[in-house]
């Protein structure tokens, strides 16, 4: 199995952001945000490895994000955004993926500056033994729409633009088969999900290009494709 499979979080373990539970970083409405550059993030115990992911609605030039547990174990990625807000493309993540000591409920994420996070998402996450199908897309769906005056312009009314992705996993195994139906049957498309398809790829503009923080857009079923073997895809819209 490639290091870099497809991962994906679908339980977020975080229940308090700088000790409250009211932080506007705890909801799912991107277009609400917490500034700093140090958070303090309280989870339910975890066990094994897990990700941490900051959903920022923007930022620019390169920032550095260091997580501690409290453990003291340390892990730091850094990534390079372009510096887009969220109202018009969608938010940018940076992403870090560690085992930190078992029970682990306290979390220091420190940035190199102040950015604007929209949601942390920690969490254990799942890695399917055969990674996803060739063929990925990942896109924009623009709300905007067009109209033809009578004197013959184009007037365009704007509307934010959504990311999405979508993908085909091709093998599922027995095992891999359950995880997903459960994870289908337990969010459906209410509940949003973290997913990275090129997880610590060193291309960091590819491994940004290709997460989400979204919603199914719709239930695939899944397929018995071949002996002991199964097969379904994914489409997510980000919130």
């Amino acid at each position: 199995m490639a290091s870099n499979n497809l991962r994906i979080v679908t339980n977020n373990a975080v229940t308090l952001v700088g000790g409250v539970s009211t932080a506007k970083s705890l909801n799912d409405y991107k277009s609400q945000f917490d500034t700093g550059t140090t958070f303090t993030i309280t989870t339910t115990a975890l066990t094994g490895p897990i990700a941490i992911v900051a959903m920022l609605t923007e930022a620019v030039d390169s920032v550095t994000m260091t997580v501690t547990g409290q453990s003291a174990v340390t892990e730091s990625t850094t990534s390079v955004f372009s510096g887009q807000t969220v109202g018009f493309g969608g938010g940018k993540y940076i992403a870090k993926y560690f085992t930190p000591a078992a029970g682990t409920t306290s979390f220091i994420v420190t940035f190199s500056a102040s950015v604007k996070v929209s949601r942390f998402i920690i969490g254990n996450y799942w890695v399917p033994k055969y990674n996803t199908g060739y063929g990925v897309q990942v896109g924009y769906t623009d709300a905007s729409t067009n109209e033809r005056l009578q004197g013959g312009d184009l007037y365009t009314t704007a509307a934010p633009r959504n990311k999405t992705l979508q993908f085909d996993l091709q093998y599922l195994d027995e095992s891999d088969k359950f995880q997903l139906f459960d994870i289908i049957r337990s969010l459906g498309k209410v509940k949003p999900i973290f997913v990275s398809v090129f997880p610590d790829d060193t291309d960091k503009q590819k491994e940004q290009m290709y997460s989400i923080y979204g919603k199914f857009n719709s239930l695939s079923n899944i397929s018995y494709a071949v002996y002991s073997m199964y097969s379904s895809s994914v489409q997510l819209e980000e919130i």
